[in-house]
């Protein structure tokens, strides 16, 4: 018969196995350990100098992988290596916690060697030796710069010149919105003074005028030669006064923006209209905000004329008027629907007409840009754009503003 064994394996075995395991692990981990490379890192590097002085600094690292043999030899360089702290103390000990500290003196740079206990260094060495022959790891470093030298420093001195610029743009800006706004002041003074003047002088002129020429107008009788003669005069004297009134009346516009641009803008239907024109709208984006006096008394006038050109020229049905109140610019469109505008009349003007080049002129007198586009048939779009620096009254501007009209009032 054949040999039939049954083995039986003790319980208590497999504890032995696991036992023999561990063993194993131990042995591979001690040699995964044995097998780490030492290495020498230096951590706290003292001040780049010539060197050649007694002045002294503290310089730190730590090891990997040493052994309690070895030891730390400290260069600095100063056109040679010279060993530290001193010829006659070579060796630096390192700590249980693998860190090592010394001093030194000071050079351009920095070296630790890791070496055995019976390696003998030279005091003095043009050139460090590599790794072998009793040297385990070698750390070089570059000394520390002046802080003038450092990175962040210059980092700092870029960001300071970018703020001095920043800040001498702004602070050019404010001065020219300043300058600006005084010269706004004095124009709009100016024009006061010049409205009263048109006031009490020549319109009350011609009102006086009138009503004489009125009273002679009664006194002739219904039939007399010379009674239609001086009924277009009377016509043409009261046509005299109310264009003048309007004009003192816009020499005379205060500076309180009381009357909005959109407001101004909504009347020209009621001032110019006709029963041609089914469709006027003012469309306004943005937030409205404070104009200059004259910005806005020439904004109006620029868009009153193309309003006028559109409700009285063009045959339009349909005539917009958008203001968009936008950080970078006032910008005002004047688009009809209409007939358009001849292309040798928009580039040379009509003779004995000038709206337009009224227009151009008034908007380049403010530092504007005007800009009209139409075809025939195709209807025309005007375009008033102005900066905002130049259109909207800051809260300086209006500091400055409310300083010089206390000075005029006090002078006066």
């Amino acid at each position: 018969m054949g040999d039939n064994r049954l083995i039986m394996i003790p319980r208590r075995t497999g504890p032995a196995i696991g036992v023999v395991c561990l063993l194993v692990v131990l042995i591979s981990g001690c040699a995964v350990s044995s097998s780490v490379q030492p290495s020498i890192e230096i951590t706290t590097v003292p001040p780049a100098e010539k060197g050649g002085g007694r002045e002294l600094d503290e310089i730190k690292g730590h090891v990997k992988g040493a052994s309690s043999e070895q030891k730390i030899v400290l260069y600095a360089r100063s056109g040679a290596w010279y060993v530290q702290p001193f010829a006659d103390q070579p060796f630096t000990k390192i700590e249980a916690d693998s860190t090592w500290s010394n001093t030194t003196h000071l050079g351009t740079e920095y070296a630790a060697l890791l070496v055995e206990s019976n390696y003998a260094p030279a005091p003095i060495t043009s050139t460090l030796p590599a790794p072998g022959h009793g040297i385990v790891a070698v750390a070089i470093v570059e000394g520390r710069p002046p802080f003038w030298r450092t990175r962040w420093f210059r980092l700092s001195l870029v960001l300071a010149a970018l703020l001095s610029l920043f800040a001498l743009y702004r602070w050019r800006v404010r001065q020219l919105q300043t300058q600006l706004s005084l010269r706004f002041e004095e124009r709009l003074a100016e024009r006061t003074r010049i409205a009263q003047d048109l006031h009490d002088t020549l319109l009350q002129g011609l009102v006086s005028a009138s009503m004489q020429l009125h009273v002679a107008n009664d006194q002739l009788t219904e039939d007399s030669p010379a009674k239609p003669l001086v009924g277009r005069v009377m016509q043409l004297m009261s046509q005299v006064i109310d264009e003048g009134r309007d004009a003192v009346r816009g020499l005379r516009s205060t500076s309180g923006n009381a009357d909005r641009l959109e407001t101004a803008f909504s009347r020209a239907a009621q001032e110019f209209g006709n029963g041609q024109v089914k469709d006027y709208r003012v469309i306004v984006e943005g937030a409205p905000r404070e104009l200059h006096p004259i910005i806005r008394d020439e904004a109006y006038r620029i868009g009153r004329e193309a309003l006028a050109n559109a409700f009285r020229h063009s045959h339009a049905s349909k005539i917009e008027v958008e203001l968009d109140y936008s950080t970078k610019h006032l910008r005002i469109l004047v688009r009809d629907d209409g007939a358009g505008i001849d292309q040798q009349v928009l580039q040379t003007g009509k003779d004995g007409h000038w709206g337009l080049a009224g227009m151009r002129e008034r908007a380049e007198s403010i530092g504007a840009r005007l800009k009209v586009l139409s075809r025939t048939n195709a209807g025309t779009e005007v375009e008033l754009l102005i900066p905002s620096h130049v259109a909207f009254v800051s809260r300086s501007a209006n500091g400055t503003r409310k300083w010089f009209q206390r000075a005029k009032k006090d002078h006066e």
